[in-house]
């Protein structure tokens, strides 16, 4: 009642997420070390990026795995599960990589995400289709076979990107952590914004493209 309907309430998130975001995350950067240098954009774009797609992909992921797992509390706490523990495995593996590998590896990373993102538009309905019929327990073993390897995926990025940063420009470090989770917090409300409006086909491609900007921002050298 106080917001009016499902849309606009959403907006009245978006709207109210923004602005805190705006007020402790990006004024109290800005006041602290005023604007960095050169090439500040597209690092800030990278780290920005990296927040919006991944709430983008991992709201879709739960939606679509729903439909396999046949119930949204079973799809939470496997995905969530399986993505973070993945994401943690991928962020320790990433510091194996070597310096002077770091840049080609974490780019890897981000196009094999956005192939992964554009696959599963296809593959995660047909592998519905074939598993509905088995025991809930498989089809459990069965989405964390293929959410703990894409998180492994997804969290090289931000080590990645971070270990970069502070060898090229370790100013930005702060801006970097900040841009990354004032995104995240707009990106899980515009995922379900863009899941509302044009479902969550076309919030896993959002994913993907943000990804792609990613990438981008990171093959331009700073």
């Amino acid at each position: 009642m106080l917001f009016g309907n499902g849309l606009s309430a959403l907006l009245t998130l978006f709207g109210i997420s923004a602005t805190l975001v705006a007020l402790f995350v990006l004024v109290p950067l800005a006041l602290s070390g005023g604007r960095p240098g050169t090439g500040w954009a597209r690092w800030l774009a990278y780290f920005g990026a990296l927040g919006a797609g991944f709430m983008l992909l991992e709201v879709a992921m739960l939606q679509r795995f729903v439909l396999l797992l046949g119930h949204p509390v079973y799809s939470l706490t496997v995905t969530l599960f399986s993505l973070l523990l993945g994401t943690g495995l991928g962020s320790f593996l990433t510091r194996a990589v070597r310096e002077e590998r770091l840049r080609r590896v974490t780019l890897s990373a981000l196009l094999a995400i956005v192939l992964l993102a554009l696959a599963a538009r296809m593959a995660i309905p047909w592998l519905v289709d074939v598993a509905i019929p088995w025991p809930l327990s498989v089809r459990i073993a069965a989405a964390v076979l293929i959410l703990v390897p894409a998180g492994v995926l997804l969290g090289m990025a931000l080590p990645g990107g971070m270990r970069l940063l502070a060898t090229r420009r370790p100013e930005i470090a702060p801006w970097g952590w900040g841009m990354n989770g004032a995104f995240s917090v707009i990106g899980a409300t515009a995922a379900i914004f863009i899941a509302m409006n044009w479902g969550f086909s076309v919030t896993l491609f959002a994913g993907a493209l943000t990804y792609l900007l990613a990438a981008a921002c990171l093959k331009l050298r700073a």
